[in-house]
């Protein structure tokens, strides 16, 4: 086994990780336990497992994790696996991801706009004690919303980048200043 995280050199990490990237049969470490920063940046297409022993808040980073993995050259399918306790905000997180968003299926478009629009819901839910109850109502509008953004994602017209991506203020200071 090999480790990835913030504590090693970069000379180390890159190391540990080629190391991984060999072939078992040749000696390679046939398995890489990472931290957030294993996320972005190194591409391990070989792998076709992945253990996600926490889930992000985040589904971006959820989709950087599973990108890592989710690339050019990936040669099977890739078994993703999530351990938690039952009742726990573990299950609540991977249940919401999964029933929801359907994003250990298929890719997570529009990754920002969920976590606008969920974060603190679901936040809330995972340190409120039981969520059983109020869990079907929550992917309901999870499912819900998720449509709505990919009919107009696929409409090619994304609002919600829109929003987010224009300041009308700022945009009339920095042309102010540049006049």
């Amino acid at each position: 086994a090999a480790v990835f995280h913030e504590g090693l050199s970069l000379l180390q990490r890159d190391r540990n990780a080629a190391w991984f990237s060999e072939p078992a049969e040749e000696g390679g470490a046939r398995l890489l336990i990472c931290s957030e920063i294993g996320s972005e940046g190194r591409n391990f297409q070989f792998a076709h497992h992945l253990v996600l022993f926490d889930l992000p808040e985040d589904p971006g980073l959820l989709e950087q994790r599973i990108g890592r993995l989710d690339r050019i050259g990936q040669t099977a399918d890739i078994n993703i696996h999530i351990p938690y306790l039952p009742g726990s905000a573990g299950e609540l997180w991977a249940r919401w991801y999964h029933e929801g968003l359907g994003a250990f299926e298929q890719t997570l478009h529009g990754a920002a706009a969920v976590f606008r629009e969920f974060h603190g819901p679901v936040s809330a839910l995972a340190t409120g004690g039981d969520w059983s109850g109020e869990l079907p109502a929550l992917l309901e509008r999870t499912q819900s919303f998720k449509k709505t953004l990919y009919t107009e994602l696929e409409a090619g017209r994304d609002h919600l980048l829109e929003i987010g991506s224009f300041d009308r203020d700022k945009g009339e200071k920095l042309v102010t200043e540049v006049e």
